[in-house]
């Protein structure tokens, strides 16, 4: 009777996960809470499709830091909450509770040329592309990136502000008269700085135009009125003139200086003449074919030594 064939041993470096849609446990909670943001998991935002900024990491630095002594002086503290881990499979463990609890979710980091195949999407220097796989493994080189946000501490306090003053508003007829003075006070003197701005703003232009059409530059009322700048800075100074344009001067191009400026055709290069007859030889023609050979050699574009020499008939 043939025996089973044995089944192959899983991976260490690489093993799937399942990932299921469960109730999130507290433990999962607190490990994310305590996760999320730390330093020492050295996070880096990226684009989620090009688009979302998301916080992403890589599994190894997860599973070096639930090992490390900093974990475990976090975990002594029982206001954390945190479940003991003393080796690697233990933080195996810890990772795929979080992954059930969809608080991270698997991503791909995209190359340059991956990026510029999708239609649409554009690589970005400062942060990297991130594409989301149905498949997660516990690889040391894996990303994973946050789905799980931090609660806001302060949430309750400002709904239960946002409350009181919807109540408060609704509630103005039962104001009291000096409550209701008060808020018509507040309202006639913000009306007054409104109007007051829009007639600073008239009186600045009406006497910037006056002055543009007597005097050769025109004056402004608070210049910087208007400008990027604090509510002080807008007042100061209390005027100032008008900046002179720079005339543009229009640049003569080197072909119309060149025919400008007058002057003869370039010189011809100099012909030495030597006679000495009795160390060269003598050539053989006529002094009309010598100047047609100089006059040939003139034309010529390279530069040659022409040498003439007189002879006795």
């Amino acid at each position: 009777m043939s025996q089973p064939a044995a089944k192959p041993a899983a991976p260490v470096q690489s093993q799937q996960v399942k990932v299921e849609t469960e109730q999130r446990s507290p433990i999962a909670i607190a490990l994310a809470r305590w996760l999320k943001d730390h330093r020492d998991l050295k996070q880096r935002v990226g684009l989620l499709n090009n688009e979302q900024d998301i916080s992403f990491f890589r599994y190894k630095r997860f599973r070096r830091l639930l090992t490390s002594d900093v974990y475990k002086k976090a975990q002594q503290n029982p206001k954390n909450g945190l479940i003991p881990i003393e080796a690697d499979v233990d933080a195996d463990k810890a990772f795929v509770l979080l992954i059930q609890n969809q608080m991270i979710v698997p991503v791909q980091k995209l190359h340059w040329a991956e990026i510029k195949a999708v239609r649409g999407w554009k690589p970005n220097r400062q942060k990297p592309t991130l594409k989301r796989i149905n498949e997660a493994r516990v690889d040391p080189d894996s990303y994973f990136a946050w789905t799980y946000q931090k609660p806001n501490p302060y949430a309750p306090l400002l709904a239960l502000l946002f409350i009181a003053a919807v109540f408060t508003v609704i509630l103005f007829p039962l104001w009291p008269n000096f409550m209701k003075r008060g808020v018509w006070y507040l309202s006639m003197g913000a009306l007054g700085l409104i109007g007051c701005f829009f007639g600073i703003a008239i009186v600045r232009l009406i006497v910037y135009v006056i002055t543009a059409l007597t005097m050769p530059r025109g004056l402004w009322l608070f210049p910087n009125l208007f400008e990027d700048c604090g509510v002080i800075e807008s007042f100061q100074p209390a005027y100032g003139w008008e900046k002179e344009r720079k005339k543009k001067g229009k640049k003569k191009s080197k072909g119309t200086a060149a025919a400008a400026t007058p002057g003869a055709s370039a010189p011809a290069p100099a012909t030495s003449t030597k006679a000495n007859s009795a160390s060269t030889p003598v050539s053989v023609g006529s002094d009309k074919q010598a100047a047609s050979g100089a006059a040939a050699g003139q034309s010529l574009p390279t530069k040659r030594k022409v040498t003439l020499e007189e002879v006795d008939e």
